[in-house]
């Protein structure tokens, strides 16, 4: 007696051979088609998170565009001298108010009166 297999047993089991094979090919129709209607879905998906993606990072550059230009323009040196004189309220030193670094180290006789006094005395002495 030979040994049958385990979808022979489930033809016979449904009621005959015809019945059954129309039974396994309707649900191998219907796996099939559910399959490929969700891959399908899953693929429109993807390509729609692709397409919002590739908007961001267009936005990312036009924004990274922008901050770079912002970002030249805030440093540049008019925009700077501009700020601090008007805002910081600070000017250009005038001839006797500058102090020599290279003479008050040699010379370390740079008081904290002659600083407030706006005397250069470490140039004077140099």
């Amino acid at each position: 007696m030979k040994k049958l297999g385990p979808i022979t047993r489930l033809v016979n089991r449904v009621g005959g051979p015809l019945h059954a094979k129309g039974l396994l090919i309707w649900c191998a129709v219907l796996v099939t088609g559910v399959l490929c209607i969700w891959q399908q879905v899953y693929a429109t998906r993807l390509a729609s998170e692709i397409d919002e993606l590739q908007h961001r990072r267009e936005c990312l550059r036009t924004e990274i565009g922008f901050l770079r230009m912002e970002c030249v323009s805030l440093s540049s040196r008019e925009r700077i001298q501009e700020y601090a004189e008007e805002r910081l309220g600070m000017r250009h030193p005038k001839p006797g108010e500058t102090i020599r670094l290279e003479d008050a180290i040699i010379s370390r006789t740079i008081r904290p009166e002659d600083l407030a006094a706006g005397i250069d005395d470490a140039h004077t002495n140099g």
